[in-house]
């Protein structure tokens, strides 16, 4: 779950930033154990009355399958993520990823880990609407303070 640094440093900092969790080294857990901490990590933020992004709803015009993929988005907060700067042979292809004895975990492979997502999430689907949230809601916190 949650550190204690972690809920001190996200409660001090959820009004003045926007905040997408992160479960990071996901190929250290087996997939009952990520789920088991994504379900952890939900409830202890939830607990601690720590504010993360909140998803806009989807407009009753937007086509199913954006809607599909905004809820897989939102189910899978925190994204469980790997990092890795080596690039490894899997299967004739040359991709991000790290060799274990096991076996080959891919950055980018959607049954590994929420790479993909998150990466979608930021930079496709929600960037906007993260730069709005930003400047409509902290920016005017954080300038309200100021005058104040």
């Amino acid at each position: 779950g949650l550190r204690p640094l972690d809920v001190e440093f996200m409660r001090a900092l959820h009004q003045r930033v926007n905040i997408v969790p992160v479960l990071a080294k996901a190929d250290t857990l087996t997939p009952t154990e990520v789920e088991r901490m994504k379900n952890k990590i939900r409830e202890e933020i939830d607990h601690y009355g720590i504010r993360i992004y909140q998803f806009p709803e989807c407009d009753s015009d937007e086509d199913e399958e954006f809607k599909l993929q905004d809820q897989a988005l939102k189910e899978s907060i925190p994204f469980a993520v790997i990092g890795s700067n080596t690039i490894v042979e899997a299967k004739g292809r040359r991709v991000r990823g790290r060799l274990y004895p096991w076996g080959i975990v891919e950055v980018e492979n959607p049954s590994h880990c929420d790479f993909v997502k998150l990466r979608t999430m930021l930079v496709r689907t929600h960037m906007q609407d993260l730069k709005d949230v930003t400047r409509e809601t902290h920016y005017e916190n954080y300038r309200t303070q100021c005058i104040d």
